[in-house]
């Protein structure tokens, strides 16, 4: 199988600092959340993180059942 899609995005400034994607649909400021000792008020890695995962997941998870489905 061949490659579908890749994605690139730069990260600067660790975990208070920026992320920008290639297509500048994701641009945004994040901070570290206020439960580790940061200031908050901006979306965080760990937000970001489980918000591609899991619609990641949710999606492969369908194409799975759209297999065993059409079988």
């Amino acid at each position: 199988m061949g490659k579908l899609y890749t994605a690139e995005v730069t990260a600067t400034g660790g975990r208070n600092g920026e992320v920008k994607s290639s297509d500048g649909i994701i641009d945004l400021i994040v901070k570290k959340p206020t439960a580790m000792g940061g200031e908050g008020n901006a979306t965080n890695p760990e937000q970001l993180f489980a918000a591609a995962w899991s619609s990641c997941f949710l999606g492969a998870a369908a194409a799975v059942g759209e297999k065993i489905m059409s079988t």
